[in-house]
């Protein structure tokens, strides 16, 4: 028996210990659960999932916080577009302004051609822009008093540079017209806005605007220069100078700013903030 035993001890001893299943390739051990000491295994669940929790907590803070960062970065940076675009808007608003009406007159000169002085038919108050341009080859060209906002190098050679009044003006487009590019000057202002004699003389003919229903060009004889004309086209004659009246430069009426905005498309709109009703004054030599 006890040779039976040990043959039998040799057998077992010499049986092989079965190789462990092998895993899928990539794949990981399954990572022991380690347990305390008197630990059973609703305890650990217990704790897994408070441990889930608390990690879910600290990802939800975490995304709280980053949200209200990037909200608080976002509100400054509207708020400093905000302030820039109220600064561009403060800035475009000054340099609108045609004239200064603190420190300009009634008669404040607007430009000067063949020695006569412009002065502007519309109080400085009243004006919404000025705008030179093109308006044939018979005009005479006009030196602009003031600030050039178009800053076209050629004019800023003879232009008056800043001035007391604080003049602003801009060289508009040819629009194909012919002529000096300081050949026509539009003075705008309201429809209806009074306009005024641009010069001291007498008033030689008023006939109708080709272009505007109702409207007239007055036409003066400077007392400066009788060899020249100033023209002041889309003027509604409302009870103003008639034919050989005289008129006194920012004093005499002429009538008013007639509607031009309601025929046309008017140049000085895209220099104004409105529709750009105006009166446009040039100068022609007589013969």
């Amino acid at each position: 028996m006890r040779g039976g035993n040990a043959q039998q001890a040799q057998d077992v001893g010499e049986q092989r210990v079965p190789a462990p299943r092998s895993r899928r390739r990539g794949s990981r051990p399954a990572r022991p659960v380690e347990r305390r000491p008197g630990q059973n295994a609703v305890g650990h669940l217990t704790e897994l999932r408070e441990a889930r929790k608390a990690e879910r907590d600290v990802s939800v803070y975490r995304r709280r916080r980053l949200m209200a960062i990037s909200l608080l970065i976002l509100g400054a940076l509207a708020l400093v577009f905000a302030v820039l675009v109220q600064t561009q808007a403060s800035g475009a608003a000054e340099q609108a302004v045609p004239i200064d009406p603190n420190h300009a007159t009634p008669d404040t000169v607007l430009a000067e051609a063949a020695n006569v002085g412009i002065s502007t038919p519309v109080r400085p108050e009243s004006l919404t822009g000025l705008g030179y341009h093109p308006e044939g080859e018979g005009l005479v060209a006009m030196v602009p008093r003031g600030d050039n906002l178009t800053k076209n190098a050629l004019l800023g050679l003879v232009a008056g540079g800043e001035t007391p009044e604080g003049i602003n003006y801009n060289v508009m487009d040819d629009a194909g017209r012919e002529g000096p590019r300081t050949g026509a000057l539009d003075v705008g202002a309201g429809s209806g806005t009074t306009a005024y004699s641009p010069v001291t003389g007498s008033v030689t003919s008023i006939r109708p605007d080709p272009t505007v229903p109702e409207a007239n060009v007055v036409e003066i004889k400077p007392d400066a220069n009788p060899d020249v004309r100033v023209n002041v086209s889309l003027v509604k004659s409302d009870g103003g100078a008639g034919v050989n009246d005289r008129v006194v430069a920012g004093m005499t009426r002429l009538g008013s700013v007639a509607d031009s905005a309601a025929v046309l498309d008017p140049q000085l709109s895209a220099y104004t903030s409105d529709s750009g009703n105006h009166v446009t004054i040039s100068i022609s030599r007589v013969g």
